[in-house]
Formats: C-alpha cells, structure tokens, sequence
C-alpha cells in the first residue's frame, strides 16, 4: 500500500473548512473503486493519474497542435506514468522499457514491454503542431508481438498533459516589467490548486532541487487576474530516504516554497506533502489516500513513489502579500 496524503500546514489548507458530505461520500465511492484524480472543473480536462491501462493497437499516430518541445515533454511525462524507464530520448524520440520498480510503484498491470515514441513537425489544416507515433515493443528485444499494447494510453496521455498544462516552461519564462496598476492584498492562508509540471519518482530525489509545480487556475480579485493560471510554483523534497532492504520504504516530504509572479516577484507558500512507499502482500486491498483540501485521490503501492505530471494539490499563501496588477 502508498500512502499519499498532502498534510495541513499551520493554519487550514483548505479555506472552506471540512469537505461537504456530497464530496466525502464521492470520496468513498473513489476508495472502493480506485478512481482517478476528479476535476473540479468539468471544462478541465482528466488525465489518468493514476491505473493507466493497456490495450488498443500496437501502432498509433495522432496530431497534437503544440510545439515539438513541448509535445516531447508530454511524452516522455506520459510514457512514464505508463511505468516506462526512460533509455532514450533525444529530440524527436523517447524510448524506454516498462519497469518493474515504476510498474509496482504506480499500481499499474504487469508486462515488460518496450515504447517507442517518435514526433515530427507537422501542420493540419491552418494549425501548426506535432504528429506523434507511439509504438509498443517486446522488452528485451524478443520476437513477436508483445503481449500488452500500451501505444494508446500514452498517446492519449500525452494530449491530456498538453491540454492541461502550459504551452510554454514557466521554468524559463522571461519575466515581464512590473505593473503599475492597481494594488491588492492576498490574504495569509489564500488556497492555490496546483498541478505537477512533470513526472516525479523516486529516483529522482536530489538535495535542494527544484520540483516544477503550476497553478491550475486563475486567481481573480475583485474582477482581476492577480495570479494568473500557469504561474510557476516551486517545490523542493526533504527528508527523503531511497528503498532501504527487508522491504523497508522509500520515504519523503514535499514542501512547498514559493510561486513567481510575471514579473519575477516570489509570492512564499506553504504545504507539505508526505510520501511514502510500502511493499503490500499479493491479494492485499490497496487503499486511495485523498490530498486533503482537493477533491481528488491517488493510489500507488510498492516500496517507491511517484507523482504523475498534471497531479492535483494544494498550496497555500504563507502570510499576507500586497502586490499591484494592471486591471
């Protein structure tokens, strides 16, 4: 079983107080179903966070109207959450095997099968975008057709994260000259949504290294954008500890540090995160553990743990903060 539960900094994460009983029963429908992770939004597009399935062909090919920067990114997130161990990617293909560390880590289905994804610039219409071609191989370079295809969910998968997500790297993104509009103030504890910019697991756990988060939505005060959607949140993993022997579990806490304004102005956040992986017995009933103060859940087992690309938390103002936005 994964334990995969966001904790509440000092004061309440979630503003509204404790979740209405519509959403607590939702939530115990989710635990006996597996569910994924539930948008609040029904224009808001759901990737599969989490049970990414196989089947489909062995080939597919799809167009995605954004950049071929952009799209590999998307691919290589997808590819990921498929359990696939990243061997090769350059920049117009990424190619891995599906892993058994990352297949028990996701709760995914077994097979050892290898993907291939190759990207092209392409125009459709008037649109200028990417064509994807996903493959699904036998892993160890055997003969035949593999016994899984996993070419759909990652194609899928990778429109999903594109839709979701920003177009461009909030990473990298030039800032802006500072407004000089009208001021605001955020109030102490303001609750943000964020998503996972990319694949996490843990791997890739260094000290002081930045996690890339974004916020999922608009922050609107008093009619106006004070925190737009796709604004960089930056979060770091503390106290973390790899798989240990005798089955004992990867460990780790996500902490989040702060969000950049567009003209470079650091907003500091608060929110922690804890992660924890733990071997479970073959027929043993896995459990969802629910982010507190967003309606949505996420199940992993095994002795490692991973954040999927598009993942949905919570973050919260750390003190109140008064800055000036052009109307």
């Amino acid at each position: 079983m994964y334990l995969f539960q966001q904790e509440r900094p000092t004061k309440s994460i979630h503003q509204a107080g404790t979740l209405s009983k519509r959403v607590a029963n939702m939530i115990v429908r989710c635990l006996a179903i597996l569910c994924t992770a539930v948008s609040a939004s029904a224009t808001t597009p759901v990737c599969t966070q989490n049970g990414i399935t196989s089947g489909g062909d062995v080939l597919v090919t799809g167009f995605i109207a954004a950049s071929l920067p952009r799209v590999h990114e998307a691919v290589a997130d997808a590819m990921q959450a498929a359990g696939v161990s990243l061997f090769r990617n350059t920049d117009q293909s990424v190619e891995g095997e599906r892993a058994q560390d990352r297949i028990i880590a996701l709760g995914l289905g077994p097979g050892d099968e290898a993907v291939r994804s190759d990207l092209t610039p392409s125009t459709q219409g008037a649109k200028a975008g990417t064509q994807v071609r996903v493959e699904t191989l036998h892993g160890g370079n055997k003969k035949g057709l593999p016994k899984h295809m996993w070419s759909k969910a990652v194609l899928d998968q990778t429109a999903c994260l594109v839709s979701m997500l920003s177009l461009d790297d909030p990473l990298r993104r030039p800032n802006l000259p500072a407004a000089d509009g009208a001021e605001f103030r955020i109030p102490d504890s303001t609750s943000l949504p964020v998503r996972s910019r990319h694949f996490f697991f843990t791997s890739d756990t260094r000290p002081n290294h930045i996690i890339p988060f974004e916020t999922a939505e608009d922050l609107v005060i008093d009619g106006s954008i004070v925190i737009p959607a796709g604004s960089l949140v930056a979060a770091m993993m503390d106290q973390a500890t790899d798989v240990k022997e005798f089955g004992r579990a990867a460990k780790g806490q996500l902490q989040f540090k702060y969000l950049v304004l567009p003209d470079g102005t650091r907003i500091p956040l608060r929110g922690i995160v804890d992660l924890k992986g733990r071997r479970v017995n073959k027929g043993e009933i896995v459990a969802i553990g629910v982010i507190i103060g967003a309606a949505s859940a996420a199940s992993v087992t095994g002795s490692g743990f991973a954040i999927p690309a598009g993942a949905l938390f919570h973050a919260e103002v750390d003190g109140q903060e008064k800055i000036r936005v052009k109307r």
